[in-house]
Order: structure tokens, then C-alpha cells, then sequence
């Protein structure tokens, strides 16, 4: 198969896509600000899409670039991406409306769920891995590997901890994958139908893995390669991948899910402010802190923000909330760091530029 340089994907195709949802006002200045800061991104590399939603209505949406070379067909807010780690802010509000409704609670240890008495992972609570507190390592094999969450546990039980479980934050992979593992025991059901379920709700239909993945209409590589290829490996995800990582999701659908998030849709008000909480504080700096699957800031200018990012070698997805402005950003890219992390903050400095 030919394959087609990447500088040829980079030259900036650019697609003004009017989203699902009916647009409110936007002020003319705004949308000239944010247009000029895509098209130096886009200028400078940026493929993919992004949105700019205002009290859950978009104001400003934008493809760059070529979602599918062998056919040609351009990024829209239907394209599904690969979003990596923001599929821990879906397994972190799972995870809080099962708290929020007393179905789970945060300091229930791990071997309630699991035969790990006398591991490391006997102690560690919901809380420690929601928060990256459980001293667990990163990962214990690679994303594409075909092994199942059962094994992931069995491994994990089998791995030394770092440090002692609510010592100190250090982010973890496999925390997430071991909470998709609690939620599978808890629920009876596989982690994405608990996840689908859940989605349904604000009709996310197109966010998930495997029951939602379509080839047809999603990013394929210069190289010919489609998400479950690259991402996963084949045709299913495997345990390293599920719950932290590797999820599906498309423009359109980030600003239903996020929007209802953020409104106390998707789960009830308290489930999203336990979320929000910042339990712990990412550096000791006191800049960041880690919530339930998302970082809150406080900044004097903007207030409060909530966001997540992830990244992988082909990939990457990152959203941002300021609570007080009632905005949301997104950008998703078929290439790796830092490129939607670049349009984000770009487009931050566009919209609220003094």
C-alpha cells in the first residue's frame, strides 16, 4: 500500500461544520479570535476537530485536515477519534454516581471485589486509585496486549507497590483499568455496556469501544490503519487499555456527554461535584489538583477550570471547562501530543484575551 507523507496531511483543510445542536450567540469578535488562532495551529500542524461550547450550545467549530486519505473524507463533528485518557472522566463520574447513590463507597478496599488478600492490592480503596493515591505503578503491560481485566488484577495483586496506598499522587494507568475491573464485578456487566449505558442518557451513542467503533467513519492513518488497529491492537481492547484509556468518541458526542456533565445531566449534581472535588494536589504546588477522572485549577482570571488530556503515538484528546464562564473546549487530533494540547490553549488565549 502507498503510503502518504504526513506532510501532505498537514496541509490545513479547513471546514467550517455546523454541529447538531442549533448555535447561540457568539460574539463577532470571539469567533474572529478563535478563527485566527485554528488557522495558526492548523497553519503550523494541527489535523483534526475542534468545538467551542457556550451553556452546552457550540459557537465555533472547525476541521483541519483529512480524516481518511484512501477515501478523502474530511474531519466532521460524526469522525470518531480515539480520546485516550479522558476515558478516565468517564470512569471517574461512573464511578462517583455509584458512590453518590451509596451503591459503592470510596474507602471499600479492593479485596471486597477480588481474591487478593494478602497482595499489595488488598488495602487500596476506591478513593486511592480515583485520585492516583495507591501507590500502584503505571501500567503492567502494553495498551494493544490481548489479555482481559481479570488478568490485569491478577497481575497488579502480583506487583510491588511504589509507595504506601494514600502517601502521595502519582498518576497511574492501571488504577483506572482496576476501577473498570470494579465496576464489572459490581454491576454484573462488561465495563463499556455499564460506560454505554450511562451515555445513552444524553444520546453519547457513538462513545465506547467495541459496540460503537465504526471503521467506516472514523480516523484511518496514512498508512491505512483504522483505531482498533492501532489503538487496540485488533479488533477488541485489551485489559491494560479498558477504563483508563482508548475510548471512542466523536466531536458531536464530547459536547453532549461534557455538557451534560457539566449540568448535572449525565449523573446527578452530586456525583459531578464529588468529581470536582480536588483531593489531592498533582505537584505540591498548590497550581493543580486531581479530582475523580478530571484536574481542577483556580485561576484569578478565568475562576475555575476542569479538564483532561491524553495523548498516545497517534493520538490526542483534551477538553477544558471554565465553570465560570459557562465554556467548554475541545480538540481532537489523529496525532500525538501535543497537538489538541496546543489548540486548546490556544484557543483559551483567543476567547479570553483581556
Amino acid at each position: 500500500m502507498k503510503t502518504i507523507s504526513k506532510s501532505t496531511r498537514l496541509k490545513p483543510l479547513l471546514l467550517a461544520c455546523m454541529l447538531i445542536f442549533s448555535s447561540c450567540a457568539a460574539d463577532a469578535d470571539e469567533v474572529d479570535r478563535a478563527t485566527e488562532a485554528f488557522e495558526i495551529q492548523s497553519a503550523e500542524g494541527f489535523t483534526g476537530f475542534v468545538v467551542i461550547v457556550r451553556e452546552g450550545q457550540a459557537i465555533f467549530s472547525r476541521g483541519s485536515g483529512i480524516a481518511d486519505i484512501q477515501s478523502g473524507a474530511p474531519f466532521t463533528e460524526f469522525t470518531q477519534f480515539d480520546i485516550a485518557s479522558v476515558t478516565k472522566t468517564i470512569t471517574g463520574l461512573l464511578v462517583a454516581e455509584e458512590i453518590a447513590q451509596g451503591r459503592l463507597k470510596p474507602d471499600t478496599q479492593l479485596n471486597a471485589f477480588f481474591d487478593v488478600a494478602d497482595t499489595p492490592l488488598a488495602a487500596i480503596t476506591i478513593e486511592q486509585l480515583l485520585t492516583h493515591t495507591a501507590g500502584l505503578v503505571d501500567v503492567v503491560g502494553e495498551d494493544a496486549e490481548a489479555i482481559d481485566l481479570r488478568d490485569v488484577v491478577q497481575r497488579a495483586a502480583q506487583t510491588p507497590l511504589l509507595y504506601e496506598p494514600g502517601e502521595k499522587y502519582r498518576y497511574s494507568n492501571l488504577g483506572y483499568s482496576l476501577l473498570a475491573a470494579v465496576l464489572e464485578q459490581h454491576s454484573g456487566m462488561s465495563y463499556e455496556a455499564f460506560a454505554m449505558r450511562r451515555l445513552a442518557r444524553v444520546n453519547a451513542v457513538s462513545t465506547g469501544y467495541t459496540n460503537v467503533f465504526d471503521s467506516t467513519n472514523s480516523v484511518t492513518l496514512a498508512d491505512g490503519r483504522n483505531i482498533g488497529e492501532v489503538s487496540w491492537g485488533g479488533q477488541y481492547p485489551g485489559g491494560n487499555l479498558i477504563g483508563n484509556g482508548g475510548m471512542v468518541s466523536t466531536p458531536s458526542d464530547m459536547v453532549r456527554w461534557l455538557s451534560a456533565y457539566s449540568e448535572g445531566r449525565l449523573v446527578s449534581a452530586k456525583a459531578r461535584d464529588l468529581a470536582r472535588t480536588p483531593y489531592v494536589d498533582e505537584t505540591g504546588e498548590g497550581i493543580s489538583y486531581y479530582g475523580y477522572g478530571l484536574v481542577i485549577e483556580e485561576d484569578d482570571a478565568l475562576g475555575t477550570i476542569y479538564w483532561h488530556n491524553g495523548g498516545s503515538r497517534h493520538f490526542n484528546a483534551h477538553w477544558r471547562e471554565f465553570a465560570d464562564k459557562g465554556v467548554i473546549i475541545i480538540a481532537l487530533s489523529d496525532q500525538p501530543p501535543p497537538q489538541a494540547d496546543r489548540m486548546v490553549l490556544a484557543l483559551q488565549g483567543a476567547m479570553f484575551e483581556d
